[in-house]
Parts: C-alpha cells; structure tokens; sequence
C-alpha cells in the first residue's frame, strides 16, 4: 500500500507472513535530517562470520516471543487506568482514524483504484491521504 500525504510524504507498507527466511516485521522512518528504524529480533544475539559468509540465528518466530514486554507495557496501562485514574495513552479520536485508514485500503484493494482519504483534525500534520493497494 502506498499513502501519499498532502505534504509530499510518501509511505510505503508492505506486508508478508510467508518469508523463507523468517517472519520478517521491521519499521524504517526516513527523512532529508535522518533515519529511524525499528530491526527484527533475533531468537539469540550469537553471530558466526566465517569464509563463507555471516551466519545468525533466526527472528523470533511470532508475536508472544516479539512483543512480551509491549503486551506487559499494554496490560500495565490498563490496570494504571483503572487502579489510579491515569488517562488511557490511545485516544477515541486516533482510534477512529486507524480505522478509517484501514477501510480506505481495503476499499482500495477491493476496488483496484486510489481511495482518497480526507482526515479530520485539530492540527495540519496529517490530513489528506491517497492509498493505492499494490
């Protein structure tokens, strides 16, 4: 999926479950000041470097090996929101627009055409998308 944002920002998404090689989830950010990116996870930091190449282990094979201490962050929330009255950090408003988001891109896919999106919003970061399914 390709969004293009108002601004010139382009994002691209690709998705894939059946890699050969692993089950492959990483995250880059790039920009004209930098580059911020979030790596697969190896099963153990081990690495062998011999004539023949570089050999390491494999990621981590799915999300409970993956994400264990996001989902202990995720259930550390909850319970601060209900035992001491911290405020949920998702908000209704970022909800709704994920959601809308996702519809657009099946919409898209279904469809075979671009699905433009207009977002609704208090500032002028983010608000207009086109989504192309590839």
């Amino acid at each position: 999926m390709v969004m293009k944002f108002r601004r010139g920002t382009v994002v691209t998404l690709t998705l894939s479950r059946g890699a050969n090689y692993g089950y492959d989830q990483r995250c880059e950010v790039f920009g004209t000041k930098g580059l911020a990116a979030v790596k697969n996870q190896p099963e153990t930091s081990s690495e062998l470097a011999d004539a023949v190449g570089v050999h390491r282990p494999k990621w981590q094979h799915s999300f409970p090996q993956r994400f264990e201490a996001a989902f202990a962050n995720e259930l550390n929330a909850y319970a601060d929101t209900l035992l001491l009255g911290t405020p949920w950090p998702v908000v209704e408003e970022d909800c709704v627009a994920v959601q809308r988001v996702c519809d657009a891109a099946l919409e898209s896919c279904e469809s075979g055409e671009v699905v433009r999106l207009k977002m609704e919003a208090d500032d002028a970061v983010v608000r207009e998308q086109s989504f192309v399914s590839q």
